[in-house]
């Protein structure tokens, strides 16, 4: 039996996170008529069993990206809403990358020198149980596209509202609950973004999309809690900061910065100037020079050979 234990924190009325033990946030919104999932997680335990222990109405399933972090358990779910240009790779993606990924956090978090952490399972999860591939119990769920500005009626006034938000990927989403002034912004927002593979000006054209909404919503919450606390918001820096770091290097002021590992390994602060063979969020091998940009707590890491739209790629 996979686990059910997730940390669950209700932070608005009706409204919970799901802390997928320390690895991703997963966002449970519950109106008079139907409930809405967001994003799915790493795909550790029995994330439906869980859900359904806190409501019994239909399930309405949202992904912000397809990325290993929000499509891990879908395939527990009947129906999966998900932008038709986030098809390309696997739903979910492959185990091992995302068991790497588990390992990795769960050690960063229980400290990176290791030693006398090792001796607590500080998770109740049984790694080569509650993480695998689909079984046939598992089959494919009927595939949704959402379109920009797209309304999902929960019942009782609660309306949430898809907006098309390419930071990382093409069909990257973001969800506006209006009810409780509430974004959901997967990864589009956070104190550390990297692996963007659309052009730097669609990332900032997107990010002043948010701000433009934000007569809307009182904070937004992000597909992680590593730099805030779970059930809490991002501060209000987070945002205006990354739009200020990709407008100076739109500028031309790309000035390459140190920073720590957010894995928490014990490395010296090094240099993120890069040029190297890399394989992008959908497995796609190619070769890369990538340079970290700092604004306060900041950090967005860019490929200075893909900041504008290509002819091709406007037209597409």
């Amino acid at each position: 039996m996979c686990t059910m234990l997730y940390p669950m924190v209700q932070f608005k009325k009706d409204t919970w996170e799901i802390d997928e033990f320390d690895c991703t946030s997963i966002y449970l919104l519950v109106g008079t008529e139907k409930a809405m999932v967001i994003d799915t997680g790493m795909g550790i335990g029995n994330l439906r069993g869980a859900i359904e222990q806190f409501t019994d109405k239909p399930l309405v399933t949202v992904i912000t990206r397809n990325h290993s972090a929000r499509t891990g358990n879908a395939r527990q779910f009947d129906d999966l809403w998900i932008n038709e240009k986030e098809l390309d790779a696997p739903i979910p993606q492959g185990v091992e990358r995302r068991r790497f990924d588990v390992i990795r956090i769960a050690k960063r978090q229980k400290g990176s020198l290791d030693g006398v952490y090792k001796m607590f399972n500080l998770y109740p999860y049984d790694i080569d149980e509650d993480l695998a591939d689909p079984g046939t119990e598992d089959p494919m769920p009927e595939i949704h596209n959402i379109t920009d500005e797209m309304k999902f009626d929960l019942g009782g006034g609660r309306i949430v509202t898809a907006y098309s938000c390419p930071v990382h990927s093409p069909g990257q989403m973001v969800f506006l609950d209006e009810q409780t002034r509430t974004l959901f912004a997967g990864s589009a927002v956070n104190y550390h973004l990297r692996g963007m593979t659309v052009p730097l000006e669609t990332s900032l054209r997107s990010l002043k999309k948010l701000q433009m909404l934000n007569d809307k919503y009182d904070g937004i919450w992000n597909g992680s809690h590593e730099f805030r606390a779970v059930g809490a918001p991002l501060d209000d820096d987070c945002l205006p900061n990354a739009i200020a770091v990709m407008e100076d290097a739109l500028d031309g002021h790309i000035v390459p910065v140190e920073e720590p590992d957010f894995w928490g390994q014990e490395l010296l602060l090094k240099k993120k100037t890069r040029d190297t063979a890399v394989t992008d969020d959908l497995g796609i091998g190619q070769r890369n020079t990538t340079v970290t940009l700092r604004k306060g707590r900041n950090f967005v890491t860019v490929n200075p050979n893909n900041l504008y739209k290509t002819k091709k790629q406007k037209k597409g």
